[in-house]
């Protein structure tokens, strides 16, 4: 006779474990290795911006530069005329005084009234020459007047940028150590959740496991049939 087979327990299929929850983050980068946080874009216009004022800086240096180079050159000049201005008064000073003790000899002679006549021509044209030249050194150091306040001007611009572009560069070390902080926290989180989520896996299998095994229970014993002799 046949020995009755040992009844199936059927268990219900297991259930998927529940796939983790990471953060959203947009990865960004050839290698998508470091997430993209808001702060990043401050730290980007704050570089942006501090590019654009560390430009300006240069530019107004090389105008300080030239405008420094046009002043020695003014200054040169006015040199020039300055010492040029000395000889003719000398000059104009010495011709007046050749002139003055002519005019005071007894009995002027013919040679002496032509000499008078040159000296008096040339005292005229030193005078003009004098005025023109106080002219032209008037307006050349008026020019050098307002060529310095423009140096000024210009220097105490390049101070403020200077500190301008300080104050972004302080910004954005300030935004990059609080990004990497961050970025830092985010990391440790997903891990620490990915931690959590192996171990009730792990869990989970060895409990359904169990159950499975009770749920069978023992072998039964086979059936033996009594014959009557």
């Amino acid at each position: 006779s046949q020995l009755p087979s040992c009844p199936t327990v059927q268990t219900g299929p297991r259930s998927s474990e529940p796939a983790l929850k990471a953060p959203r983050l947009r990865w960004v980068g050839a290698e998508g290795s470091r997430p993209f946080f808001p702060l990043q874009r401050t730290v980007s216009r704050y570089r942006e911006e501090a590019e654009q004022t560390n430009c300006a800086l240069r530019r107004a240096e090389r105008s300080v530069v030239e405008k420094e180079l046009q002043v020695d050159e003014l200054q040169r000049l006015l040199a020039g005329m300055e010492k040029e201005h000395r000889t003719l008064l000398l000059k104009m000073k010495d011709s007046e005084a050749e002139l003055a003790r002519l005019r005071s000899v007894e009995g002027d002679k013919l040679a002496e009234q032509d000499r008078s006549a040159k000296l008096e021509k040339e005292v005229a044209m030193l005078r003009e020459k004098i005025h023109h030249l106080d002219d032209m050194l008037k307006s050349q150091q008026r020019k050098v007047r307002q060529m310095i306040e423009q140096l000024q001007n210009s220097k105490t611009v390049i101070q403020a940028k200077d500190a301008v572009i300080q104050e972004l560069k302080e910004k954005v070390a300030y935004l990059e150590a609080e990004n990497l902080e961050m970025h830092d926290r985010i990391e440790h989180l997903i891990e620490k959740q990915v931690s959590r989520g192996g171990h009730s896996s792990r869990a989970r299998s060895k409990s359904e496991y169990v159950s499975s095994k009770r749920l069978m229970g023992p072998k039964p014993l086979p059936l033996i049939r009594v014959v009557e002799t």
